[in-house]
């Protein structure tokens, strides 16, 4: 591996380390929900390594624990994620030079907390005369969250009885948002799209399914990318 790769992932590895403090016990829910909810080991530890989409497989068993049928669950699951396309938008013109095989892996990794720290990396550093080596960045962020995602998913598998309730893994799940938050707070797009999906999210509650989470997550990062055009033509 060139240098400057290996430092670059190693870079995307190291920033990516804080945000586990949240995926993880989140992992270990996702584990402990999807053997309450009757999905065999086997399966939620493979869908963790195909699906890779935490919200989305969680509310996947949530929806089956509750008896909700299959449309329901694979339309609000889809909705959840349509997110990703806002942030595949976001990157793309940091991408497009890169050959499909990159493209391909980089989408797969391609999550929230990934995308938080990619995104203002590629922002805070302009590509030089050299060889563009930030995607190796956004790879080692990537593959960090994914190796501990599976590993928290197997820890809830198999360990999942014997955690504690008082432990109170539920908390993961806005420990996780809040810390990405931290992160993209620091512009005006990030703020403008904070307060509308809090506004939408909040206005929204009662909507069965939680399309109104959904609703307001497409509302917020509307808002930000609006923002940002905004504040691009007005500099």
């Amino acid at each position: 591996m060139h240098r400057a790769a290996s430092r670059e992932f190693i870079a995307g590895c190291r920033d990516e380390a804080p945000l586990l403090l949240g995926a993880i016990p989140f992992g270990m829910l996702y584990g402990i929900s999807s053997l309450a909810a009757g999905v065999p080991a086997w399966l939620a530890q493979l869908a963790s390594a195909v699906v890779f989409a935490g919200a989305a497989q969680l509310v996947i068993v949530q929806m089956l624990a509750a008896g909700a049928g299959l449309m329901p669950t694979a339309l609000t699951s889809g909705l959840l994620n349509v997110r990703h396309l806002l942030y595949s938008a976001s990157m793309a013109g940091y991408l497009a030079h890169l050959p499909r095989r990159w493209r391909m892996v980089l989408a797969y990794l391609l999550t929230d907390e990934a995308y938080a720290v990619a995104v203002l990396h590629y922002q805070a550093r302009e590509a030089s005369a050299d060889p563009d080596m930030r995607h190796w960045y956004f790879l080692g962020a990537g593959f960090t969250l994914w190796f501990a995602w599976q590993l928290s998913t197997a820890f809830g598998l198999v360990f999942g009885a014997a955690i504690p309730p008082e432990w109170e893994l539920e908390f993961a799940v806005p420990l996780t948002f809040i810390a990405l938050l931290t992160l993209l707070l620091r512009e005006r797009a990030g703020q403008a799209a904070a307060m509308v999906a809090g506004a939408a999210a909040l206005l929204l509650a009662a909507l069965p399914f939680k399309l109104g989470l959904v609703i307001a997550i497409i509302t917020g990062l509307a808002a930000g990318v609006w923002t940002a055009r905004r504040l691009e033509r007005v500099a």
